[in-house]
């Protein structure tokens, strides 16, 4: 059988986007005012992150918004 390319699951350069900010569980709560345990589960899928948050993240997480509006890719 022919090998299929891996591909990255949806917003998965949202959360590398997040990680190479620096932007852990923690540091990720405290951006956003959410607790430590929803922002761990935001990180790990971030296609559950809502507009407010991600306006939160680039406004207290230091992050541009044009860079944040690149990583999300739609299908």
């Amino acid at each position: 059988m022919p090998r299929l390319k891996q591909t990255d699951p949806p917003f998965w350069d949202v959360r590398r986007l997040l990680l190479g900010y620096e932007l852990t569980g923690q540091s990720l709560s405290r951006a956003t005012g959410m607790s430590e345990s929803t922002a761990a589960r935001r990180l790990a899928n971030p296609g559950d992150l809502t507009l407010a948050e991600l306006r939160r993240i680039c406004r207290n997480g230091g992050i541009p918004a044009d860079r944040i509006r690149e990583a999300i890719k739609f299908e």
